[in-house]
């Protein structure tokens, strides 16, 4: 049997075995597929009984999220103004004509540029966004295209619970009106589904994670790791105090995640993965999880 295996700076076998491209989504126990950082090890789910579906997409060093839950589709950020048509595409891949909630965990770049070609092509019922303003061309663009589709967004000031389906959607809002850094502004997201449990931690940095720690210091299966990998004071305690089972870094091949940050994930035996190799979908029944990961880098073939 041949298995697929990532590698990553390996010039000799770059040169053997360039561009080898797997384009379609596989089943990583299937071939015990190794990651340059972790092995990633999933449970083999019966296709009726997957209720809930969260797609990460592979956007470079930005964010874009979808959610969903039964007939409701949450997103969480829309990547850099480069990504918008690439976003659109995806959603119209998987069948998304609707999106109930927009969640903007900030307004850096790389977290609302592609808003304004969203919300130009797909309906968007409720946008939720960080409390704050940005002068950016980004922010007005996404600005302007509120005020085309006549959409007032809600300004995140005190925790939200949401309930979508059978699942919990809990948004935690920034607790200061003013920081240092923009990323501290972020909306961390919550979401429980019967024995799973994922957190989205935006771009925090580190007074953003202490807020979080101090309000609700909780383990979660798993966890989209804050600002693209990159380590701060306060990172190394939040990792061991959140402790998943599975983590995503959305980076790009140019900015890839701090070496501690890895390392610290290696050591709680977390098993990670970049969206710098291929776009990453996790299904759910209530009680298991299964993670895919769509293979965008070098590959080799090796006989078990």
């Amino acid at each position: 049997m041949e298995c697929l295996n990532v590698i990553k700076h390996q010039s000799l076998l770059k040169l053997c075995f360039s561009f080898i491209v797997c384009t379609s989504f596989t089943t990583l126990s299937a071939c015990n597929r190794k990651q340059s950082i972790n092995n990633l090890s999933v449970t083999s789910l019966d296709p009726s009984n997957i209720s809930l579906e969260v797609t990460i997409l592979d956007t470079g060093k930005s964010d874009c999220i979808f959610i969903e839950i039964g007939d409701k589709t949450i997103m969480i950020d829309t990547g850099l103004d480069r990504n918008g048509e690439q976003i659109l595409a995806s959603l119209h891949e998987k069948g998304i004509d609707h999106i109930d909630y927009l969640i903007l965990t900030h307004l850096d770049k790389d977290h609302i540029g592609g808003a304004d070609i969203i919300l130009d092509e797909i309906p968007v019922d409720q946008i939720i966004q960080a409390n704050y303003s940005k002068d950016s061309t980004q922010y007005q663009e996404y600005i302007d295209a509120l005020s085309r589709h006549d959409i007032t967004p809600l300004l995140l000031t005190q925790t939200m619970n949401l309930t979508i389906n059978d699942a919990q959607l809990t948004l935690y809002p920034a607790q200061q009106t003013e920081y240092e850094q923009s990323n501290d502004y972020s909306i961390i997201t919550s979401l429980i589904y019967g024995e799973n449990s994922f957190l989205f931690a935006g771009d925090a940095e580190s007074q953003r994670l202490t807020e979080f720690l101090t309000i609700y210091p909780s383990t979660y299966k798993f966890l989209k790791i804050p600002h693209h990998g990159k380590d701060n004071d306060v990172l190394p305690l939040f990792l061991n105090t959140i402790k998943p089972d599975y983590a995503v870094i959305t980076c790009s091949e140019d900015n890839a995640p701090d070496q501690k940050v890895i390392s610290i994930l290696n050591q709680l035996g977390t098993q990670t993965l970049l969206t710098s190799d291929g776009a990453i979908s996790i299904k759910c029944t209530e009680n298991q999880m299964s993670v895919n990961q769509q293979l965008t880098q070098y590959i080799s073939f090796e006989s078990n």
